[in-house]
């Protein structure tokens, strides 16, 4: 069964209604919640300067991202000229629309309005394909990272328990992807080491407790 996972994240009430009311209005289910603790749907009370999220059933992921995107057209012949976007280049803005998951919709859309008028317009296909690598690339593990595994290791045999922390970490921790797919963050070989970290660690607690008791006799 599916779960509803963090969408995106928003710092002002406004953007937040809004993206509710586009929800609502194309009836998509969501749940909401604070960096506190779980949202007041009413939105009575609360504080602006929290991180608001807004979380999606995984196959409502790409759904909603065209309907924010198409939210914004209406707003594109009323842009200022001296917009940042203006002063991109044409590889520069190929980039923002490859990698539209770091950009607004409203840029993500001028992005390919400015191209069109330049002449270089991207077809539906193109995106599509844009997107396809982007989730390609995001889908890749996390570098290996020496230092925390080793750093692991270290506090595991000491039976400290911040190896337990680090071990399970490395193992469970998973990252969203655009298309609301979730994966492990880290490699099958970076998971080994930290379910030998994780066991390592109980181990040691156990053997130190073990003679703290016989000590104690």
């Amino acid at each position: 069964m599916s779960e509803f996972i963090t969408y995106e994240k928003f710092a002002t009430v406004p953007e937040l209604k809004e993206m509710v009311e586009l929800l609502e209005a194309n009836n998509i289910p969501y749940e909401l919640e604070d960096d506190v603790q779980v949202f007041d749907a009413s939105f009575a009370n609360i504080q602006h300067h929290r991180d608001y999220r807004i979380k999606l059933l995984p196959s409502d992921f790409d759904r909603a991202t065209e309907l924010r995107n198409n939210a914004v057209l209406s707003e594109l012949d009323k842009i200022d000229p001296d917009y940042y976007l203006f002063g991109f280049t044409d590889e520069e803005l190929i980039d923002l629309i490859s990698k539209q998951d770091e950009w607004s919709p409203f840029d993500f859309q001028l992005a390919q309005k400015l191209l069109k008028d330049r002449g270089r317009e991207i077809s539906s296909q193109k995106i599509n394909e844009l997107k396809e690598e982007r989730i390609e690339e995001l889908s890749e593990p996390e570098k290996h990272d020496t230092f925390w595994i080793g750093l692991g290791y270290v506090f595991a045999f000491l039976g400290g328990l911040i190896g337990i922390i680090i071990g399970y970490y490395i193992i469970s921790s998973k990252k969203v992807l655009p298309n609301g797919e979730r994966i492990y963050t880290y490699s099958d070989l970076d998971r080994k080491h930290g379910t030998r970290i994780l066991l390592i660690a109980i181990t040691a607690i156990i053997i130190g407790i073990a003679f703290r008791i016989i000590n104690a006799v």
